[in-house]
This record gives C-alpha cells, sequence and structure tokens, in this order.
C-alpha cells in the first residue's frame, strides 16, 4: 500500500473547498459532493466557516485511489491572515494541488503560495478551475501562469469552449502539447534530442513530466470545473504518479527505521479533549507504546499513547498502529504543535516561519469571570501557538499576536461561539524588536553600596547570531549557587528581555553569568529575582540595542505608465526596491515595505494604477528602523530607573 499526503491551496473563492468535496464524492467517501452555498461541506466544519464560506482551520480527510495508494487530503485556508495554518500543513505534506480560477486568474496569494511551493521544491499540480463560469479564459490564464508563477508548464487537457455550459475537456497528447520543449530546460539529453528534431514517444514525455515534477521542476496544469465535477476524476487518477509516496528511503522500508514523526495540528473536540494530528515519516506509532517527544522550546520527556486514530474517509477510527506516511491522531494534553514524536530525521522541515506582527488587546465586553477569557485564549493559542496570548497579572491586559483584521473578525466570532465572550479588540500595534550592537558588563555584589539585596549578580551581554533568540551561558560554576537560585536567575533574564532600552523585546542575544554569591541562610531566589533586572539592564545599556521593525517582501504588476508614481509613494511609505523588470508594458517590481505602512500601499494600488496593479505582501523578518527608534510603552518595573524601580519593589513588598 501506498501513502501520500497532499494539500489543496488556493487564493481565497478560488474553489479549493469545492474542489476538496468533489474529489471526496468522486472517489466514494461522500454519497454527493458538499456545497459551500449549502453549509454542508466536510472539510469547512467549523459554523464560522459555513457561515462566512472561507476555511478557518486547516481540515485533513482522506480517500482511496484504487486499492493501492492511500490519499490524506489538507484543505487549508486561503486568505492570507491564515497564512501560519498554510505553514503548518506544508511541514507535512508530499505535494500540493494548487487551484487557480479560470475567471479572476492568477491573484495576490497565488503568487506568494507558488513562491513558496517552489522554495521548497514541493511537488505542485496546477488546476484550474471554473472553466464553464461566464468569463472564463483558458488561453490567457494559462499565459498568466506562465508569466507570473512559472514558464514550466505542461498541459493536461485540452479546453474548448471555455465559459459556459457547453464547455469540453479532453486530454492532452504530450507531443501536440509540446511538452518537450517545457521538460528539455531540465533534462541535457532531451534538448539534445529537441535540438536534432528525433521524434520522441508520448510515453517517453510523460515519464519525464513525473519525475520533473517530483523533482519541482516541471508543474503539469489540470484544468476542469470543481463545481461539475469536470476534469476531477483526470486529476485523481493521476496523484499516484506526480506525488511521491513515503518510499523506502536506503535498504531498509520507512516503517522498519526508528519512529520519527512531527504534531502539525491540535484541535479541541466537542468532547472537549485536545487531539494532535502527526506526520509519521518513519516507524511504526503504537498502542500504549511509551514514546519520546521532543519538544520545540523544551525538555525531551516521555509519553504514553493511551488514545490513537487514523483518517479514514471524513472520519477519524480508533487504531492499534499507524506506519510511516500516514497521519495518526493521538488524544492527549501534553503534545502541543512543532513536537517531535520519537527522533528527529531529516524528512522533517525546520520551517522558517515568521510570526505576526501585529498585537492586540482583546477586550471582553461585560464583565465576568477574570479567568474565562484567560481560558479561552490559552485554549486556542493552544491551536494556533503563533497567537502567543500573554496575560499581565499588573495590569490584567490579554495580548494576542495576529496578521490582519480577518483574523481578528475571526477570533472575536470563535471566542463567542466557543465560549460566549463578546470582546472586541484594542487599535493594532506593530511590535519591533531590539537587537544588541556591542558587548556589555555590569555586575552587583552583597554589601556593596547600593545594593540593597543579598544576592551577588554579573552578567555579560553581546549580539548573539541572527535567529539565534536568547542564549543564556554561565561562566561560574553550576554548584556555585542552589538550583533554586540558578533558575531564578535564568527566568528572571528571559522575563527582563521582554522589554529593552525601548520597551521592546530582545532578541538575537548571549546572556553570560559571570559572577554569583550568596549569604545562607538569609538570601532567597526572590533576592535574585528583584538583583537580576537592574544588573542585567546596566550591561545592555553598556552594549546599546538598535530597534528592528517587521517589513514585508512585496510583490507587484504594474502598467509601466503608472510605475513612477508608485515608485514614488513607496519611497514616502519608506519602503525599498529593486530595479523593475518589464515586459512588454508590464513593469514587475519586487520590493520590501514596513508592515506599519503596507496597508496604506494596499489600499491605494487601485487608484494609483488606475485599478490594474497587483500587489502580494509576505512577512520576511525585521528591518533596522531608519527614523528615530520608536518607543513602546512598559508594562513592568523599569529597572533603568534605579531609584522608581527599589521604591517601587519597597511598596510591593510593604
Amino acid at each position: 500500500m501506498k501513502i501520500i499526503n497532499i494539500g489543496v491551496l488556493a487564493h481565497v473563492d478560488a474553489g479549493k473547498t469545492t474542489l476538496t468535496e468533489q474529489i471526496l464524492y468522486q472517489s466514494g467517501v461522500k454519497s454527493r459532493a458538499g456545497s459551500v452555498d449549502r453549509g454542508d461541506t466536510t472539510t469547512d466544519s467549523l459554523d464560522i466557516e459555513r457561515r462566512r464560506g472561507i476555511t478557518v482551520k486547516s481540515a485533513a480527510v482522506s480517500f482511496w485511489v484504487g486499492d493501492e495508494l492511500k490519499v490524506n487530503l489538507i484543505d487549508t485556508p486561503g486568505h492570507a491572515d491564515f497564512i501560519s495554518e498554510v505553514e503548518h500543513s506544508l511541514s507535512v505534506l508530499d505535494g500540493v494541488i494548487l487551484v487557480i480560477s479560470a475567471v479572476e486568474g492568477v491573484q495576490a496569494q497565488t503568487r506568494v503560495l507558488m513562491q513558496t511551493l517552489k522554495q521548497l521544491g514541493m511537488p505542485t499540480l496546477l488546476f484550474m478551475n471554473k472553466i464553464d463560469r461566464m468569463g472564463a479564459d483558458y488561453a490567457k490564464v494559462r499565459n498568466m501562469i506562465r508569466s507570473l508563477l512559472d514558464e514550466h508548464i505542461c498541459e493536461m487537457n485540452i479546453v474548448e469552449n471555455e465559459g459556459c455550459e457547453e464547455v469540453r475537456l479532453q486530454e492532452a497528447d504530450p507531443l501536440s502539447a509540446r511538452w518537450l520543449e517545457t521538460l528539455a530546460a531540465h533534462d541535457d539529453e532531451l534538448l539534445r534530442l529537441y535540438a536534432e528534431d528525433v521524434p520522441l514517444t508520448s510515453e517517453r514525455l510523460h515519464k519525464e513530466l513525473i519525475q520533473q515534477t517530483k523533482d519541482g521542476k516541471a508543474f503539469p496544469l489540470f484544468a476542469g470545473s470543481a463545481a461539475k465535477g469536470m476534469g476531477v476524476k483526470h486529476l485523481l487518477d493521476c496523484l499516484g504518479d506526480f506525488i511521491p509516496s513515503n518510499a523506502a528511503t536506503g535498504s531498509k522500508p520507512a516503517e522498519d527505521r526508528p519512529l520519527s514523526g512531527i504534531v502539525f495540528k491540535v484541535v479541541k473536540d466537542r468532547a472537549g479533549e485536545r487531539a494532535a494530528f502527526i506526520r509519521l515519516f518513519a516507524g511504526q506509532l503504537r498502542l500504549r507504546d511509551e514514546v519520546q517527544v521532543i519538544s520545540r522550546n523544551g525538555p525531551e520527556r516521555m509519553l504514553k499513547v493511551k488514545q490513537l486514530q487514523f483518517l479514514q474517509g471524513d472520519k477519524r477510527t480508533a487504531a492499534s498502529l499507524v506506519s510511516a506516511g500516514d497521519i495518526a491522531v493521538m488524544t492527549s494534553a501534553e503534545l502541543f504543535v512543532g513536537d517531535v514524536i520519537g527522533v528527529r530525521s531529516g524528512r522533517i522541515r525546520d520551517f522558517a516561519f515568521h510570526k505576526p506582527p501585529i498585537q492586540v488587546n482583546v477586550l471582553a465586553e461585560h464583565a465576568q469571570d477574570p479567568t474565562a477569557l484567560s481560558h479561552a485564549l490559552s485554549a486556542l493559542t493552544i491551536e494556533d501557538p503563533f497567537l502567543e496570548y500573554q496575560h499581565d497579572q499588573n495590569t490584567q491586559e490579554h495580548t494576542i499576536r495576529v496578521f490582519g483584521k480577518v483574523q481578528q473578525e475571526v477570533l472575536a466570532e470563535t471566542i463567542w461561539e466557543e465560549y460566549g465572550i463578546r470582546v472586541s479588540f484594542s487599535p493594532p500595534r506593530v511590535m519591533c524588536i531590539e537587537k544588541p550592537v556591542a558587548c556589555g558588563k555590569s555586575a552587583e555584589f552583597i554589601g556593596e553600596a547600593g545594593n540593597p539585596f543579598w544576592a551577588t549578580v554579573g552578567f555579560r551581554v553581546e549580539p548573539g547570531p541572527a535567529g539565534s533568540g536568547l542564549t543564556y551561558n554561565l561562566e561560574v560554576e553550576l554548584g556555585s549557587l542552589p538550583l533554586s537560585f540558578q533558575k531564578a536567575i535564568q527566568e528572571t533574564v528571559a522575563e527582563t528581555l521582554n522589554e529593552g532600552l525601548y520597551g521592546w523585546p530582545v532578541t538575537d542575544i548571549t546572556v553570560t553569568l559571570t559572577h554569583t554569591g550568596y549569604a545562607s541562610p538569609v538570601s532567597t531566589a526572590k533576592d535574585f529575582r528583584r538583583l537580576v533586572p537592574l544588573v542585567l539592564m546596566d550591561a545592555l545599556s553598556r552594549a546599546g540595542t538598535v530597534v528592528y521593525e517587521p517589513v514585508g517582501s512585496a510583490r507587484m504588476i504594474l502598467p509601466e505608465n503608472s510605475l513612477s508614481k508608485v515608485l514614488s509613494r513607496l519611497a514616502q511609505l519608506e519602503g525599498t526596491f529593486q530595479e523593475p523588470d518589464f515586459q512588454g508594458k508590464v513593469a514587475h517590481l519586487n520590493a520590501t515595505i514596513p508592515v506599519r505602512t503596507a496597508d496604506t500601499l494596499k489600499a491605494e494600488l487601485h487608484s494609483l494604477t488606475n485599478g490594474e496593479g497587483m500587489l502580494s505582501i509576505k512577512p520576511v523578518g525585521y528591518a533596522k528602523v531608519r527614523s528615530v527608534f520608536p518607543e513602546n510603552e512598559r508594562r513592568q518595573l523599569n529597572p533603568l530607573n534605579r531609584g522608581e524601580y527599589l521604591l517601587r519593589l519597597n511598596k510591593i513588598m510593604e
């Protein structure tokens, strides 16, 4: 038995959920295809998804093609605000179906998705949907795909009379569809045969397309109408050829290798229990086994498999064993997105994901149990850890991280439907970060003038490697302090660096503990927790920090006559850009723009280009703020103001 795991991706409203329904219907999972308009789709199972007609959470189902191929299918959100759901899913897929509308053509999110798929080398099948709809133009959209997504396209269908009920499809002949010209670009032998005009068989070209698709070098283009079921069977019949299965590596079958899998999704089921979806890359997961779990940010631990399921159609079925290549579902409150089950293997992708750049306060509209909102947001963060929920005990503020307005609206509806709490959000705040620019040292000793605490602490701070976050080192012997004191120091270092010199979280920093001391029996962990912020921030102020703001990579397609207006506005919005690439009277422009001004560009592009421009923006990290560094409002006691810090500590202690 072969198993493949595929995703269905698209720009919103391209018809991917409708395609998923037709796949389930034509593969025998459902007796009839569900409809987004009727609200009876399998993968859009949440009330909010059915009401809005959009996918919010990735959903997994399975079906069979013939008797030998099991396909696990993941339907992902199409809106850019839910990109984290897509990113989680991509890390566990063997291949993707990317849906493109024959009416609207290539859209902004389509380009972002295709760029990511190409970077991953992901086998990708393109499905041009809605060829029966009024306004469908197969040739025009095919040319858009070649110019905007990738030129290495092999047409799988001949389309006639598109845009009406009489549309007809037939399978394309590889020779007349001129596959050779496309495939020769990645194969020297084919290029030689093409140059020498040597005739090739359709079978040879089909075999070559299969290999280049698996290698992520060529992309088969299918056409059809998901709503009418046209072209779906052809797509299904080709899945086993074009998408690689969890094949044996080396001499051992994958299921005979050490257990290796990753948690890519966590949901709360109707009974209130947490179900973790695990893609298994190697080995076998057995009921009642003790398995190793490697947390993303924590220690390794052992976990007993108490409940185990696998995907069977649109349901989950109890299992005693799930093998490599398949998706297992474990019921456990101890598993989180990103946890590795067993050992970390080369098949597990470490996805460089950029967390949401916007922070908002969540406000309950009516007074109620103060723990209710905290419980709701904590539960939602387990399903989507990128929300990064925080509850400030001092101000009682609840904050989360989001990508945009639509995500906030969906969260508000979800909290109301699942927890009965009406919420609103504060104006969004773009979250910057700080990074140290030099080395700084500081230390304070017991009995020294100005040190009121029974503790000695010294730190050295210095820049860390890009992307390293916080690195904590010891230059003192581990046994020089009681373990509780060591733990208090390390925890307080992490807490203190949530607010740097300008009030932003400090990252890419190495903190080394250089001095320690205590006086038994009077010293307590509290002495260290209160002294650490003073010493650490003094060291950081000596090192200095630079503020970085989140930026997005913007790709634009513009009419040539509007380029100067767009470049001028982009400069005003503090963006930077590369040399434009001209194709006829169309300019392709790559730029970088701060997140704080990106919405302005989105809103104005239509008027700047007379409605002809196209823009896609993807988070790409951070860039140094070029103007005056912004400051963030502090929520902790400020150790940079020593007098006020000590005074407020004394009041707290009183």
